[in-house]
């Protein structure tokens, strides 16, 4: 979440969220003349605007007609979006993309390619390309990525469409900040030799945050290698990707590549695939090899047999949402899993149960026929997977209230609440209206602990997934997991309930619990609300960790502006390796998310918006944005040591920003985060407050004390955008730190000498000598355009990641003088 261009802190914030006006191009195209020229439109679209184009079914047979590479005028900022499957004057549309090709007859020349600048997005969808030719060994059929000047939020999508009987070194090539390549067919494709040919080829963008998702594609029979993803050099990205449920079987040389691609900086999951052969990774045993027993391969239909073990075998849950539906439109997904690959089996291999009433007599031995309890006994006795689903009579919503406390969990249960008629999904980050159909209320039985409970004694393959529900009235955690593994809880609401009492906390992991996810990325159903907890909103404190928790609302009421507030929003105790991401986390009572104990480590605080509404109003919490407590040590808040990204932004918490506590352990590292208004120093160690420096370095405190650069001046050069600022470092001999430059537009109120890390400058980098000391003369980009003068200050990092407090400020000067860099050029 990169802030661009800000004139104050307040205006700022309100024009951030509500985002740039942007307009949108439609044409209907039914002939390739028509194509060809609205995709000459393209080149010429003003900026902020999207081109979409919608392709009536049908062929278009374009030869060389579009052997050329579409750019929009640089720097224009503009979209394409080119949609197969419209019937006559594009009145209606169904999306499978046998019904709209792009045939290139096998002409030279026949390819075609879109570069897009800034923060624009492609998307191709429902189409088929066939016989197009790539020049030569650096050519692509298809080639669509971003210029270099990308943004973090542009998207390239390739999602149910078809490329067959295609000859290029490279079929599909894909480079970009976020790439996403999704239920797509490749197969019977010439993949003519090159150092990095293949049928589908990603590359993560130079000096991006980059991530590619690929899901439930089936690549096969292509004559080279299939999937190929590569990174640029020094790529170095805080975002998960992910391969999953693909199918990449018989192709040439290798079904995925990873022998260019540089896993020790780039986090990358690959599980639940069928693959052949492979090259720079070693499959795991979620990978299967076996043979996924295609329809008719040689005749290319790629469906599934019966009898094929992709069916119904697929992941659990796909970090980024799962597809709509499969390649042809068919539904997604039927049975216990997803199936594997790009097709749809309608194999439903799991057992449903109905509920039918909001009675509940609170007997586990004799339950309510059709009620909720009897559910889950019916769910726990079952041998496979069981899913529950709604089909009570009367309006919407409709309420149950416990007996008694709930049985446990101890099978393979999804309780799927957006089965109840009138149920409609959240539409939007920051905010939950969706229309829930469907409660549960603890609190008319006073010692009602949770609604949903996996015990810890649970086996190892239990599994609890929740959808479309609200709680509310639970006296330990409304939905507590204490065992099993792989759990989903999207789409619901826990608290700010009318006329109920609140939850103690939303959602509890704990115990044995292996790792669950919590809300969802790429998909607005996902998104929990939490809100109203007398305890944590979300408790983390399983031994595994592992979790994610992404895209909740946590703190407000549906609307995501007023505040519904919880004791504190995240709360990870000694519980290692979980992300907390793209979350807005406000008005909590005390912190908005604390990592406490020392078992706590390795996690990854990044890209949420604390304290403040998807509006831009402040919604700050009642201590420190995030604090960092109790031996807690080795943990992310913000960038990784050597990127830029990953940067949270943190508003009007009542204490610090970010707090290394005086019991907070070492190692935390606190980088390219973004803070306005808070009421204590934006980065604090130790005692609350502003600390002295240390004699020397490491000394014993949190994040072994480290101590903050002290500035001397800064200059800035309007004409060149540069900005140089000199200053000492008193620290460990013969060391190399990480040294963060912030502009604030005063210096603190409220720590005296203090600077503001409103934006984050350049990182630089700087050595101290065998003293330890080191003068130094930092010379950075300065990137926010014409912010008028005001403070610079600073931190450095240690190799181990050990964060300073944010350093004394000193007011910029005006210097248009051409500098030459001084201690160390800005990379």
């Amino acid at each position: 979440m990169r802030l661009t261009k800000p004139f104050a802190p307040l205006l700022f914030l309100l024009c951030l969220f509500a985002g740039r006006a942007a307009s949108a191009l439609t044409v209907c195209v039914a002939d390739t003349a028509t194509l060809a020229n609205a995709l000459g439109a393209f080149n010429t679209a003003p900026d902020g605007t999207t081109l979409t184009i919608k392709l009536v079914k049908g062929t278009y047979a374009i030869g060389s007609t579009l052997g050329a590479v579409y750019y929009s005028s640089y720097p224009e900022s503009v979209g394409l979006k080119l949609l197969g499957g419209y019937t006559a004057g594009c009145a209606s549309r169904t999306v499978d993309p046998t019904n709209t090709v792009i045939d290139g007859l096998g002409q030279s020349g026949a390819r075609m390619g879109v570069t897009v600048h800034g923060d624009a997005d492609l998307l191709i969808e429902g189409v088929t390309f066939t016989r197009l030719v790539g020049g030569d060994a650096n050519q692509a059929a298809l080639s669509l990525g971003l210029d270099v000047d990308t943004s973090d939020t542009s998207t390239i999508e390739i999602r149910y469409s078809r490329f067959v009987n295609n000859t290029a070194a490279k079929v599909v090539y894909v480079s970009g900040a976020q790439m996403r390549f999704v239920d797509n067919l490749v197969a019977h494709n010439t993949v003519q030799p090159g150092s990095d040919s293949a049928a589908v080829h990603a590359m993560y963008s130079y000096g991006a945050d980059s991530m590619l998702v690929a899901t439930n594609n089936t690549i096969a029979d292509n004559s080279g290698p299939g999937l190929r993803v590569g990174t640029s050099i020094n790529s170095d990205s805080s975002r998960l990707s992910e391969i999953a449920d693909n199918i990449l079987r018989g192709n040439g040389t290798a079904d995925l590549s990873l022998g260019q691609f540089a896993t020790a900086s780039n986090p990358l999951l690959v599980y639940q695939n069928m693959i052949g052969t492979t090259t720079g990774y070693m499959p795991d045993a979620t990978n299967l090899a076996s043979d996924p027993r295609f329809v008719d391969p040689v005749g290319g239909n790629y469906r599934l047999q019966s009898n094929s073990p992709a069916i119904n075998s697929g992941a659990f849950l796909q970090l980024w949402g799962f597809p709509a539906h499969d390649i042809a439109g068919g539904t997604r997904i039927v049975g216990s899993r997803i199936d594997r690959g790009a097709y749809e089996s309608p194999i439903d291999d799991s057992t449903t149960a109905i509920v039918s009433t909001t009675a509940d007599n609170g007997n586990d031995t004799s339950p309510t026929p059709g009620s909720l309890r009897a559910a889950i006994k019916a769910a726990n006795a079952a041998t496979g997977p069981y899913t529950i689903r709604f089909n009570i009579a009367g309006g919407c919503p409709r309420l149950l209230s416990l007996a008694a406390p709930m049985l446990d969990v101890t099978g393979d249960v999804t309780v799927d609440g957006t089965s109840q008629a009138g149920w409609t999904p959240n539409t939007r980050y920051g905010a939950f209206d969706a229309n829930l159909c469907f409660y549960v209320n603890g609190a008319a039985n006073p010692n009602t602990p949770w609604a949903l409970h996996v015990p810890a004694s649970a086996p190892a393959n239990a599994r609890l997934v929740v959808r479309g529900i609200g709680f509310a009235g639970f006296n330990d955690a409304a939905i507590k997991l204490g065992g099993g593994r792989g759990h989903s809880i999207a789409g619901n609401q826990f608290g700010a309930v009318p006329f109920t009492p609140a939850n103690a906390s939303a959602i509890r992991v704990t115990g044995n619990s292996g790792p669950a996810f919590i809300g969802g990325y790429d998909d607005e159903s996902a998104v929990n609300l939490i809100a109203g907890s007398s305890a944590a909103g979300i408790q983390l404190d399983n031994t595994a960790g592992g979790s994610v928790v992404a895209n909740n609302v946590i703190g407000f009421v549906p609307d995501g502006l007023s505040g519904s507030p919880n004791a504190n929003g995240v709360f990870v105790f000694n519980s290692k390796n979980n992300a907390i991401q793209y979350n807005y986390i406000g008005n909590n009572l005390s912190s908005g998310v604390i990592l406490s104990g020392s078992g706590s480590n390795g996690n990854r605080v990044q890209y949420n918006v604390i304290g403040m509404a998807y509006d831009g109003s402040p919604s700050g919490n009642g201590s420190a944005g995030v604090l960092v407590s109790f031996a807690a040590r080795n943990n992310t808040i913000g960038a990784p040591l050597n990127a830029t990204w990953g940067g949270n932004f943190i508003v009007a918490s009542s204490g610090p920003g970010v707090w290394i506590s005086p019991s907070g352990g070492t190692g935390n590292s606190v980088l390219d985060n973004e803070f306005v208004s808070n009421g204590g120093l934006d980065i604090d160690l130790a005692a609350a407050g502003p600390s002295a420096n240390q004699a020397t370095n490491p000394a014993t405190g949190p994040n072994a004390l480290q101590n903050y650069p002290v500035l001397t001046s800064a200059a800035r050069d309007f004409a060149h955008g540069i900005e140089v600022v000199t200053g000492t470092l008193d620290s460990a001999p013969n060391t190399t730190y990480r040294l963060d430059l912030y502009y604030g537009a005063t210096c603190s109120a409220n720590a005296a000498g203090r600077g503001l890390a409103l934006y984050p400058l350049m990182r630089t980098a700087v050595t101290t000598g065998a003293l330890g000391n080191v003068p130094f003369t930092a010379s950075v980009p300065f990137g926010w355009g014409d912010l008028p003068l005001g403070a610079i200050s600073a931190t450095v990092t240690d190799p181990a990641g050990n964060t300073s407090e944010l350093g004394n400020c000193v007011h910029e000067g005006d210097d248009d003088a051409i500098f030459e860099d001084g201690f160390e050029a800005p990379h």
